[in-house]
């Protein structure tokens, strides 16, 4: 009986035992699985966090997808609106060089006409001067070659005479033969004279005298030969911008220029044709 009391005893102490070491086991595997659960919602928190970052870094890169997308649409934009001003520009330059090179074929052709006729002025300047000598005050002015005859010379030392002194017919003639030898010059004959009173009637005003001392200039030139249909006859009484003290008639060749503005003319009309 105290045998079978005894394997009893040790049966139980055995089964004590081992529960009890059955027990420890399954506290510590509690504890590992409790460990590992505690690990997986860390490595789970760990990839909710990563997940939101990267879904983040998603939006924001299509945001900046978008952005970028837009701003190489307004680039596009603008770069057509670029070449369209530009190439309007490129017209707008190119119109304003072949404008300026019409501008500048005009002037070169006004220019060379100026220089034709200075060399014509220049020519006829020293064509009289050598013709008259010192006998009479050549000059140019204003593009003219002007033959100055003071007065007392013409018509003596009496300021109401009008006809010409036989000593001052040389001069005169020299003037009418160079004219003759060059067909292209026309003359005007203008008449000064002092502020005088006429008391006669014959002679009115100092328009009236100063008119009937270049018409007999004029007259002398034309008995000499010269063509009246050159000669234009002028009276400027006292009111020319010479002195009307010491007054004298002038003689103002005129180089025909109806050539000279023909051309300019003709050059501008063809210029704005092109």
């Amino acid at each position: 009986m105290k045998k079978t009391l005894m394997c009893l005893a040790l049966m139980v102490l055995s089964c004590s035992t081992v529960l009890a070491q059955k027990k420890k086991d399954l506290l510590l595997e509690i504890e590992d699985l409790k460990s590992e659960l505690r690990d997986t919602q860390a490595n789970l928190s760990a990839s909710q966090q990563s997940e939101k970052a990267s879904l983040a870094g998603a939006e924001a890169a299509n945001k900046q997808v978008n952005e970028l997308r837009d701003a190489n649409a307004a680039l596009l934009k603008n770069l057509n609106s670029f070449a369209e001003v530009s190439s309007k520009n490129s017209e707008t330059v190119a119109k304003a060089l072949k404008s300026l090179e019409q501008k500048e074929n005009q002037l070169k052709v006004v220019t060379d006409a100026l220089s034709r006729n200075d060399s014509i002025v220049l020519v006829t300047l020293a064509t009289f001067k050598n013709a008259l000598g010192g006998n009479a005050k050549t000059s140019v002015k204003s593009g003219t070659v002007i033959i100055t005859l003071p007065n007392d010379y013409l018509f003596g030392d009496n300021d109401k005479n009008y006809a010409v002194k036989d000593e001052a017919t040389s001069v005169l003639s020299a003037v009418a033969k160079t004219l003759n030898a060059n067909p292209e010059l026309n003359i005007i004959i203008e008449g000064n004279s002092n502020a005088l009173e006429f008391k006669n009637g014959k002679i009115l005003d100092n328009w009236d005298l100063s008119s009937l001392q270049a018409a007999a200039v004029a007259r002398v030139l034309q008995a000499n030969s010269l063509d009246p249909k050159r000669m234009k006859v002028l009276g400027r009484s006292e009111y020319a911008s010479q002195s009307v003290v010491e007054t004298s008639t002038f003689i103002i060749i005129d180089p025909k220029y109806d050539a000279f503005y023909t051309l300019v003319k003709d050059s501008m009309k063809q210029n704005g044709k092109n």
